[in-house]
Formats: C-alpha cells, structure tokens, sequence
C-alpha cells in the first residue's frame, strides 16, 4: 500500500512507541487529509475493540499477535510494509537495482543481524554508495521515505516483529542466524519461524537471499524464495577475527554474509576488507569499557538469550572470572549455558532479574563449584564483582588480570526498556568509584 493510496482513509495507529509514531509523522507529511486515530497498550485492555470502523490499521512491531487482529486482517498493515510499497523496492532485475527504484537489502536473524547490517552499510559508505541504515536497528524505515532515488541503498535491519505481517520482501535478503527468540511474543518456535519467512516468501525470481547454512531453519526460510539461493558459512570470511577490530569467531559468521553481499554488488574485493578492517563494533556488544579499578570491564548487554552469551564465552576464553547474568524470564532452557560456565574460568556468578532462580538451579544441577551471588540491581552487580575481586587479592590469591563481563542471557524488559539502556546503565556504574 502506497502511503499516499491512505489519503481521506480513516487510519488506526495501533501502538504509539517510535514506529508508531514515525508512522503519523508520515501520514501527515503524505497523505495529509487522512483521519488519523491512535490506539496503544497504555490505553487500556479494550483498545483493540471495534478495529473494523477503520479503513486501515497500521501495526506497530510491539503490539503481539492477537485474535482481534486476525479478525481484522483485511485491514491490517505495518509501517515498514508501507515504505517498501512507496519506494516500489521490490522489483529490480540483475544487476540488482532496477532503473528507477532504490535497493534494499534486508537483514534478520536471532542474532547477528545489527552487527551484519551495520557491515554491510560500512561496506558500501566506504564504496562511496549513497545508503542509510534504517529499521529495527536506527530509524523507522517510514522516516525515510524521502531519501528513495534510483541510486539510494537502504540496509534494513528487520525483526520478526516486523517481517511477521508482511507481503512483500526486500529484493536482497540476508538470514544470519536461527535459534529460539521471542517465544513469549510469538507463542511457539515454529510461529517464530513463520514470523521470519517474509524476508524470502514474497521475492522474484530476480531477487537474491543469503543464509547461514548451520542452520536448517535459514536454509528452510530461505528456501521460499523463487529467486537465487546463496549459502555462506564463517569459512567464506575472507579473513581472520584478527585482522578486524571484532571480538570473538562468531563474528566470521557476520563477515562472511556481508562479504557475500558486497561480492554480489560488485565492491571491489580489496575495498571491501579494506572496509571490514575499519568497521568498529557496534555498543553493548562485547564492548569493552575500558579498565577500572585495576579490571577490565565488557558490556555485552545485547546478549539476551544463551547462546548469545555462550559465545562471548567463547570469545574471550579463561579471560573471564566474573560473569553477571539474568533478567527478563522468557523460559530459556539454561542448561547448556550452565555447562558451558562449568568447564569455563569463570569463578564467580552473578545473578539478578527474573531468571534468578532458574539459573542458579541449572548452575548447581551442572555442578558448578564457583561462588554465586544474588542482586537487585545493575549497580549491586558492579559492586558484588568489585567485592569478590578485592576478596581474591585480600586473602593473597590474586586472579591475574581480570575480565568481568554483563552477558545476561535474558532480555531486559523486567527492568529496563531494552538491552541499550541497560548496558548504558552498568557502564556508569562501572566508572563509579568503588567504595
């Protein structure tokens, strides 16, 4: 649906976070006489009733599904649906951007996908391409709608959230990773799968996707697509993870998929590791802080499930002796995780949030023989590791030089509104004088 085909239409603005309200800017910008009502959570449990009066209703990505939604499919769209409509994307012919219309290339996966598209934009600001990086990962796709030209490229990071009501995909299609994620918003692992098909279901024949072959749920997804079909592994990283400023060898991964994509759009192979070389990581992933207090601190705060703190384990190895954990309880199965700390380094755990419990029950279920300690608080976990830290030194047996790390394995949202603002949150306490 073009934006400006909502010009008089009576339009429902369901969920007034920033899509939301990305969303109503737009309308007024485009379709200026559009009768534009609001409907959000906050409103109360009946703000989903009587959706029918309305010509259209515009979903925001956290609004979960829902019987009344269904109900009213007919009715239903998204903003990022309607960017793609209005820049007409989704038809270029090899080369991949066809005459008159941008390119977009989107990108999700459970994890991977803001490190891969923030590469892949590098990649292509390097190549002195005109790109913006929009979606999940910066701004609302439907603020940039003013941006399309025959020469523009959009790196589009795209979540579940977004994709699960789509019926159209962007021409270049990457799937980085898949394992569970947002079961509770979703419902089961297979709707998580459905959610995610979009990004390859609604492609043509002259479309392209790249997916990571470990998984047999990308290449299933991926395998929806009508157009080309492009494996990558982290073995097609035309590089080592230490030739980049990148932590850990999953990162390869990420490289190698925007490795694929450059090669497909014809950068130039020495430009592009010249660029994969300068890329610096992106906050709240394995972001070192910096030293403190004779430590030195990680904020990987993005890591909100366990394999995603499984590999930062993985990355840095017996540096770590103290890891904090735990947050939002979504019924994660911990106990890989809990093994993998066992046969780790790691001395010490710290626990907080709604998953207390359950993690510390996997950890003594996998035998684990290091101390645990329970918090409140960001700023009482920086001070527990700090404690047990001086503990080590007091009673003569110093640790080497430390690595205490936030890995949570759990979303944010029991008590922060997302991963970036708790990572900004163990950050200051990190700089904090200890007492």
């Amino acid at each position: 649906m073009h934006i400006r085909e909502l010009t008089g239409k009576k339009v429902c603005i369901l969920g007034y976070g920033k899509e939301g309200q990305a969303a109503e800017r737009a309308l007024k910008k485009y379709a200026p006489t559009a009768k534009i009502s609001i409907r959000d959570q906050k409103d109360g449990p009946d703000y989903l009733k009587d959706l029918d009066q309305f010509d259209v209703v515009i979903k925001s990505p956290g609004i979960p599904p829902h019987q009344l939604l269904t109900t009213n499919y007919n009715l239903l769209t998204n903003s990022t649906q309607i960017f793609l409509d209005t820049i007409n994307a989704p038809l270029p012919n090899p080369p991949p951007r066809g005459e008159g219309t941008p390119l977009v290339i989107g990108v999700t996966g459970s994890k991977g996908k803001s490190t891969t598209s923030s590469l892949i934009a590098h990649i292509l600001k390097q190549a002195k391409k005109d790109v913006s990086l929009i979606g999940n990962i910066g701004d609302p796709a439907i603020s940039h709608i003013h941006e399309s030209h025959p020469s523009k490229i959009f790196v589009m990071e795209m979540s579940s959230y977004q994709l699960m009501d789509m019926t159209v995909s962007p021409p270049v299609a990457i799937i980085t990773s898949f394992f569970p994620e947002h079961l509770d918003y979703h419902g089961s692992l297979d709707a998580y799968k459905k959610a995610k098909m979009p990004i390859a279901k609604f492609q043509t024949k002259n479309n392209v996707v790249f997916f990571n072959a470990i998984y047999d749920e990308a290449k299933e997804i991926a395998s929806l697509s009508p157009g080309i079909q492009v494996p990558f592994t982290s073995d097609d990283a035309p590089m080592a993870i230490t030739d980049t400023k990148l932590i850990g060898t999953h990162n390869l991964s990420n490289i190698a998929a925007a490795w694929k994509v450059a090669e497909y759009l014809d950068i130039p192979k020495a430009q592009t590791i010249a660029a994969i070389k300068t890329f610096v990581p992106l906050p709240h992933r394995l972001q070192s802080i910096g030293t403190y207090h004779s430590v030195e601190w990680v904020n990987d705060s993005i890591a909100t499930n366990p394999n995603a703190t499984m590999a930062a384990i993985d990355a840095l190895g017996d540096r770590i002796h103290i890891i904090i954990l735990g947050g939002q309880d979504r019924g994660f199965d911990y106990s890989k995780l809990a093994k993998r700390i066992v046969d780790s380094s790691i001395q010490h755990v710290i626990l907080l949030g709604e998953t207390t419990p359950r993690i510390h029950k996997t950890l003594m279920e996998q035998k684990f023989t290091g101390t645990i300690s329970h918090v409140t608080t960001i700023a009482g976990a920086v001070k527990e590791a700090f404690k047990k830290w001086k503990e080590k030194l007091v009673r003569g047996k110093p640790l080497g030089f430390p690595l205490m790390i936030l890995s949570p394995a759990a979303p944010s949202y029991d008590m922060f509104k997302n991963f970036e603002e708790r990572g900004e949150e163990f950050g200051k306490w990190v700089k904090v004088p200890p007492p």
